[in-house]
């Protein structure tokens, strides 16, 4: 395997290990929205920090995949980012529904460049759940993350 097949075979696998949750159910491909732009992958993380706090969210967490990688050596390894957000009034409001739900948060993107073009995976919360509210409350907060993938498209 050349260097450059084994960062692509690395790149998928890690980006699958992302939605590794979701592939247990038959509407997987469901819940990833995915849309991709021409414009810089900085310039894409800074729009998506501005749609996320403008939501009311908060940033909880990120992970810098492709600068962790470069760092190890894999100098040509391309930018890859997952950023982890949360709401703590709706954490709370779904704990309150059903505490084991909160496994599906803090609610999470991934960003990466393919090509020439930046790749923004939006992954949503499930809504088949069996009690209604939870699926309301699922629902309401998937509008939110659209809203977010979408804010960063139309600029461009």
């Amino acid at each position: 395997m050349t260097r450059a097949s084994a960062r692509w075979w690395l790149l998928s696998f890690l980006l699958g290990l992302v939605s590794l949750t979701y592939a247990a159910t038959p509407d997987s491909a469901k819940l990833i929205l995915r849309g991709e732009t021409t414009e810089a992958f900085d310039n894409v993380i800074l729009e998506l920090d501005y749609a996320i706090t403008e939501r009311n969210f908060r940033i909880t967490g990120r992970n810098t995949i492709g600068k962790g990688l470069r760092e190890r050596g894999y100098t040509d390894f391309p930018d890859v980012e997952v950023i982890h957000f949360c709401n703590l009034e709706s954490a709370r409001e779904v704990l309150l529904l059903d505490p084991g739900f909160v496994a599906q948060m803090p609610c999470r993107l991934t960003v990466h460049r393919q090509g020439e073009k930046t790749v923004i995976s939006v992954i949503l919360l499930p809504e088949d759940h069996p009690d209604a509210r939870v699926n309301a409350f699922a629902h309401r907060i998937n509008g939110l993350l659209r809203e977010i993938l979408a804010f960063v498209l139309e600029k461009h």
